[in-house]
């Protein structure tokens, strides 16, 4: 950059010392020879030690100083600089320091105090090779600056020199220039001027192109541009990519407008929404929807409301094509709510209405958009098919109750209509009643049996309302219900069980007993034949026809099943009542034999007891009423076993065993009922044998009265009154009183259990715990399986699990029937449940669970509570199973959710199309049950955001904002739409510009 200086000094004063003259002759050598270092410390030297009045010396030494420090980028140049304009404002060297100044500035690209300087000497009078520097220096830092118009005089100097070789410089930034200046025309010669330049022959490519293309000459660009497209022969490669395949874009040549788009996505890897929109048509117009949809559905935002609209648009007809409905339905909304374009707008709303009425889906409801079609287009040539649709939404829709209502306000005059109306209404009752709400599916049944006609669907409205009744205890309507269906058909026969057992439960035992052997001839399952032969049995002994009793649970017994120890145990009591008490005896034994373990096993071993003295085998029975004692001391028949015991020794005149034994029930069970029985048989045999007075020192001891008996009877009778007629505040009043009286009464139990029961019917659950608790704590009596049952069953109904589960775990062991067994099982595994015990649960669901002994009912919760269980301790393929097993078998709320599930585990173990499928299935099958659509459509935007579906996504989330009332789901939405939407995009697919 810099000249050699050829300068001599002309010393014009002859007593100039000569030692000064050779040091600076010394440091202007060092100067020559680029030693700067040397030159700035002689020169220096030269200005500290040169005497004041040798200016030129000064001057010299001054410019040579500063030029030293400027070539060795010394932080003092500037101030040497400074210093010597200052020093000597006319000297010749001015100019020239100011020029180095200047370029030492330009290559610092401080291009502001380039122009400072420069503009204050005359370039013209600069040496020709400094002139062409100075000139570039000033009009490059004009363009730099923004000072066009001074920039392009000092270009204009160098654009006219052919010899300057900042000629091609100058031309490039001139037409920069001029281009800024929007003056594309001369702008564009300038840069075709350059075409052959070596310096920016790859350069001028890009800014012809872009002219070009901003004239809109897309054919050009694409002329120009063919033959060039090459990286070794063009700089910008990308964007001339770019340009070329949004040229032959709007030249509408989308095929090899999409090699270009892919070619320059594959180099930059984003694209701004306009490109993704560009490179979306020309996929969409070449037929590729699948590849169209990657590119639409990555534009969520756009300030381009116009780009976004047809975007939209053009994503919903993708989506239709590749037959993703919901998703078309989706992207026809939102291209709807813009009014950017009103044809686009009328026919995306029509597309959105179609599908709508097409495609069920909760977060659209068909009656009302296409309504608003209508009310908005009512000129539309597509009106009449508008209005079709929503005919029949009104009559197709799975919203039951909706279209129940609409349905309503008709007058029902076309048959069609009436048998549709019956048809919905009927599959609402069936929802509910798989959903256990009785009451409420039998005003949907009675609404489907208001239709006049005779169809199927009528008598299984009667069945289906009958079974709503019977699950209500509601027996007798249950029957009446049963009554209107066609006799012999399928149904009555499906229905004679049930009226069986509605006819045990109101005590019609001989109607019961008609209907159940009519009922056997249908049967086919053993379970439900073995347990109807049970029912006939208990029917016959309820209306003491003991033989019959006898004969069916025999049968019940031939046939083998859960209820064996029981039928046992009544078999033998029918031969009792029969006073056959061979036959009784021996079927006791067996009971005993055969059923070591069964809860009836101190009722049969007591009853065998009594047995042997009906017949007189003194010594059997003793031995019988020895083993309860022995064996059972917290039966319910221990006290009364001694009893029986002593009244045996009494019979066989072993009186002192007697009054030994009977002393003891007296003194053990003070104040009961034994005890009274206990002391009658003390005195006959003191009386006997001349012993009265004993019996009076007896009665002493014990402290007796029996005048306190009588009262404690009286009062508590009176009390129990008070509950017999529902008074049950009086109720509690008197027993509680009689308590207080008689704290030890003979009726303590009674007492107890009906305070119990008094509290429960007020609704004082609390207060009713107490009194179980006390029932509990006795020893085995009549209220014992009872108690403990409510004890579960309320304890449970207050939300103590721990509690619940403690006594229906008490309950399983002691349960004497079937029933109960159920019952304890299923509250069991509920406790546990809800304890979050899913561990426990699924353990006991193997030990207990058997499909054959729970109703279909039963069964499919205890099916839901170990699939749940499966997938919250990690085992989802064995949930997913059952979940799949659930949908097939249940209906409902259960149905609905256990589709959640199987999407929910799809979505975990990355099978995103089976959870999207899933969804779509629960949306289109059980649309009014909203808690487990909104979580499912909530689980489809995360599934979209995985598979990078951003505008789904986001649809998605948007119109379930709007539609949910569920706080749970609200707060997932937007922490989604933060972490996914807000400052950061997920997309590595588009950029924002």
């Amino acid at each position: 950059m810099y000249r050699y200086l050829s300068l001599f000094l002309f010393f014009s004063t002859l007593n100039f010392a000569q030692n000064v003259s050779q040091n600076y002759n010394l440091a202007y050598n060092c100067f020559l020879n680029e030693d700067y270092i040397c030159a700035k410390n002689s020169f220096f030297h030269i200005i500290k030690e040169s005497p004041r009045h040798n200016k030129s010396m000064l001057e010299y030494a001054s410019y040579y100083h500063f030029l030293s420090s400027l070539r060795l980028y010394h932080a003092d140049a500037g101030n040497l600089f400074a210093n010597f304009i200052e020093n000597f404002p006319l000297s010749n060297k001015k100019t020239d320091a100011i020029f180095f100044m200047s370029e030492h500035l330009f290559e610092q690209k401080d291009y502001r105090q380039v122009i400072h300087l420069l503009s204050q000497i005359n370039l013209y009078q600069l040496h020709q090779d400094r002139k062409d520097f100075a000139f570039f220096y000033l009009g490059y830092s004009c363009y730099q600056e923004g000072k066009n118009e001074l920039a392009k005089s000092s270009l204009y100097e160098l654009i006219t020199s052919f010899s300057s070789p900042f000629r091609d410089d100058a031309i490039f930034y001139n037409a920069q220039i001029l281009l800024n200046e929007s003056n594309h025309s001369d702008a564009l010669n300038a840069f075709r001027s350059l075409v052959e330049s070596e310096k920016y022959r790859k350069e001028v490519p890009y800014f012809i192109a872009n002219i070009l293309f901003d004239f809109g000459e897309y054919q050009a660009v694409a002329d120009y541009l063919e033959p060039l497209l090459d990286p070794t022969r063009c700089n910008y490669y990308s964007d001339l990519l770019l340009l070329h395949a949004k040229s032959l874009y709007h030249l509408k040549d989308y095929d090899a407008a999409v090699v270009y788009f892919e070619e320059y996505k594959s180099l930059v890897g984003t694209l701004t929404e306009k490109e993704l929109y560009q490179i979306g048509f020309s996929y969409y117009q070449k037929g590729l929807h699948g590849f169209a949809i990657n590119h639409f559905n990555k534009i969520t935002e756009t300030v381009y409301e116009d780009l976004a609209q047809y975007a939209f648009y053009y994503l919903g007809d993708s989506y239709r094509e590749t037959n993703n409905h919901v998703e078309a339905m989706n992207a026809f909304r939102s291209a709807s709510l813009f009014n950017t374009d009103s044809v686009i707008q009328h026919d995306a709303f029509y597309q959105f209405a179609l599908l709508c009425y097409e495609q069920t889906n909760p977060l659209y409801n068909p009656i009302h958009y296409l309504t608003e079609f209508i009310n908005l287009y009512p000129d539309s040539e597509h009106i009449d098919q508008i209005y079709t649709c929503l005919a029949n939404t009104y009559l197709n829709s799975y919203d039951y109750d909706k279209a129940i209502n609409v349905l309503e306000k008709s007058n029902f005059l076309d048959e069609n209509l009436r048998n549709q109306y019956q048809k919905i209404c009927f599959h609402r009752g069936v929802q509910l009643y798989n959903d256990a709400l009785y009451d409420r599916a039998i005003q949907y049944f009675d609404k489907a049996i208001s239709v006049p006609n005779t169809t199927n669907l009528l008598y299984e409205s009667y069945f289906w309302r009958g079974e709503s009744y019977y699950n209500l205890n509601l027996f007798n309507k249950a029957l009446n219900s049963y009554k209107n269906l066609a006799i012999n058909s399928d149904l009555y026969a499906r229905s004679l069980y049930a009226q069986g057992y509605c006819l045990f439960k109101i005590g019609d035992y001989t109607s019961a007993v008609k209907v159940f052997k009519n009922s056997l001839n249908y049967q086919h399952s053993s379970n439900v034949l073995y347990d109807m032969y049970v029912r006939i049995a208990d029917s016959y002994f309820s209306l003491m026809e003991y033989e019959m009793s006898a004969i069916f649970y025999d049968k019940a017994l031939a046939m083998g099943g859960f209820q064996d120890d029981y039928s046992a145990y009544k078999k033998s009591t029918s031969f009792i009542l029969l006073e056959n008490y061979t036959e009784s005896i021996v079927s006791l034994n067996e009971l005993i034999n055969r059923f070591p373990n069964s809860n009836y096993l101190d009722d049969a071993i007591f009853d065998l007891g009594n047995t042997y003295i009906a017949v007189k085998e003194f010594n059997q029975a003793s031995v019988t009423f020895l083993k309860i004692i022995n064996n059972f001391p917290n039966s319910l028949f221990f006290s009364s076993s001694k009893l029986k015991l002593g009244l045996v020794y009494y019979m066989q005149e072993e009186d002192q065993k007697a009054i030994a034994v009977l002393k003891e029930v007296v003194s053990d069970f003070p104040n009961t009922n034994v005890s009274e029985e206990a002391l009658r048989i003390i005195k006959n045999i003191y009386t006997e044998i001349g012993e009265a007075n004993l019996f009076l020192e007896l009665l002493k001891n014990v402290e007796h009265d029996y005048t306190k008996s009588e009262l404690d009877s009286a009062t508590y009778y009176a009390a129990e009154l008070q509950y017999m007629q529902n008074n049950y505040k009086n109720a509690i009043s008197s027993l509680s009183s009689y308590l207080s009286y008689y704290p030890e009464g003979l009726f303590l139990l009674e007492a107890n259990y009906y305070l119990h029961k008094s509290h429960e019917q007020l609704g004082d659950l609390e207060k009713s715990l107490q009194f179980l608790n006390q029932l509990i704590n006795e020893k085995e009596n009549k209220y014992t399986i009872q108690s403990v049952r409510d004890l579960a069953r309320i304890n449970y109904q207050l939300g103590k699990y721990i509690s619940a589960e403690k006594h229906f775990t008490q309950l399983l062991e002691i349960a004497p029937t079937v029933d109960i067994k159920q019952y304890a099982i299923l509250g069991l595994l509920e406790s546990e449940f809800k304890l979050y015990k899913y561990e426990e649960v699924l353990n006991d669901i193997d030990a207990l669970f058997t499909e054959d002994f729970f109703s279909a009912k039963d069964n499919l919760r205890i099916k839901y509570l170990k699939a749940y269980s499966l997938y919250v301790t990690g085992n989802q393929s064995e949930a997913l199973k059952l979940f799949d097993w659930l949908v097939e078998n249940s209906d409902g709320d259960l149905k609905a959710e256990s589709y959640f599930y199987i999407a929910q585990i799809s979505h975990n173990t990355a099978q995103y199309n089976r959870c999207q499928e899933v969804v779509f299935q629960l949306i289109n099958e059980l649309p009014s049950y909203e808690l487990w659509v909104d979580k499912s459509l909530l689980l489809l935007a995360q599934n979209y955001i995985i598979q990078e579906d951003m505008f789904q996504a986001k649809h998605v989330l948007s119109e379930l904002k709007n539609k949910t009332k569920d706080t749970i789901i609200l707060n997932h939405i937007n922490t989604i739409l933060i972490d996914s939407f807000s400052n950061s995009n997920p997309d590595s697919l588009i950029q924002k510009k």
